[in-house]
């Protein structure tokens, strides 16, 4: 995904590589199937092209989280993270997969954070 500018209102407009969503759509079904190993490979396919996606390295830590891996998880959290800090969606699976692992507090924290963003976030605009 390319970014081409913001709005007034510090929206992202981007473009959506057809391409790159075709390997979405296919390591998204791999994932539902509960194929994680076949998502995991899709998702690290779609990284090798777009080093810096956020989308990929959060698909990566979900399917990880969804295989009991959630140390790794996390780390592919922490990488969605640097690529998007402001990801609602990521911190609170982040938080979700630290509460998993017994950090309670520090998993409501990001929980929290989490919430917060996505109740202050406008909406994003893409372009085909």
């Amino acid at each position: 995904m390319s970014t081409e500018g913001t709005s007034a209102f510090e929206r992202m407009y981007a473009t959506i590589d057809p391409l790159i969503e075709s390997v979405f759509c296919a390591a998204d079904e791999c994932q539902i199937r509960g194929e994680y190993e076949i998502a995991i490979r899709l998702y690290k396919e779609i990284i090798e092209k777009e080093p810096n996606n956020g989308r990929a390295f959060q698909k990566v830590a979900d399917c990880l989280d969804h295989m009991g891996n959630h140390a790794d998880a996390l780390v592919w959290y922490d990488k969605a993270l640097e690529s998007d800090p402001n990801n609602a969606e990521v911190w609170y699976n982040k938080g979700m997969t630290l509460r998993k692992t017994g950090y309670q507090e520090e998993g409501l924290s990001c929980i929290q954070k989490g919430i917060s963003l996505a109740m202050s976030a406008p909406s994003p605009r893409y372009r085909v």
